[in-house]
């Protein structure tokens, strides 16, 4: 009787030990979960930001930003209802975009794209670009005059200028206004009053010519 008991043990022994030593297999209706705590999360592609700008015989500037960080953008225009359906103008590593208005300010007849961008600084400069339709055929770039030190000067059109500028259209005129900067003033306290400089527009040898025509200070 102890031989037989003793046999029963040993064979509920083995049994125990098979079991404990072979691996859990997953059946046909479980699922089994991945673990991606250590996988990155793909970050999905920037969507440019798309306007649109009708100007008064009915064509339209389409734009597209796309900004390639917070400091730098590029800026695509493609047009609708002209005769040249496939003309694209494309400003590259601009500073990023304010704002956009059409504009006739050179009295033909066809409003102009005018693209307003800013710079990411403390200064916060304001830049022009510009789109001509050419007699609502095709479009292509303006040319506009830059900012020089040398306008900066004393008794110059930009004397005092630091920024902080606003652009706009005033009595079919584009306007730069800012704020004018004596040479102990800080950046946060402009104390030379206001000054508005004016741009004309006209036809150049190879394209439009946007040029500083006067400017106007405002006490």
């Amino acid at each position: 009787m102890k031989t037989i008991n003793l046999a029963v043990l040993l064979i509920l022994i083995s049994v125990l030990s098979f079991g404990c030593g072979k691996k859990e297999e997953p059946t046909k209706n479980e699922t089994v979960k991945k673990d991606t705590s250590s996988q990155k999360t793909k970050k999905p592609d920037k969507i440019p930001a798309s306007n649109e700008y009708m100007t008064k015989s009915g064509k339209v500037f389409l734009i597209n930003v796309n900004k390639s960080s917070e400091s730098l953008a590029d800026i695509i225009v493609t047009g609708k209802g002209f005769v040249f359906k496939n003309d694209t103008v494309k400003f590259k590593d601009t500073n990023p975009f304010e704002k956009a208005f059409v504009a006739d300010i050179d009295g033909n007849g066809f409003e102009d794209l005018f693209i307003i961008t800013r710079s990411a600084g403390s200064g916060s400069q304001g830049e022009i670009l510009g789109v001509a339709s050419n007699n609502d055929k095709s479009y292509s770039i303006i040319s506009v005059e830059e900012i020089k030190k040398a306008d900066m000067k004393s008794g110059k059109m930009f004397e005092g200028y630091m920024g902080h500028d606003s652009i706009y259209t005033e009595k079919e005129m584009l306007v730069r206004e800012f704020p004018v900067y004596k040479s102990s003033d800080t950046n946060n306290n402009p104390t030379g009053g206001k000054r508005k400089v004016f741009y004309k527009l006209s036809p150049g040898e190879t394209s439009y010519q946007l040029k500083v025509s006067g400017k106007e200070d405002v006490k």
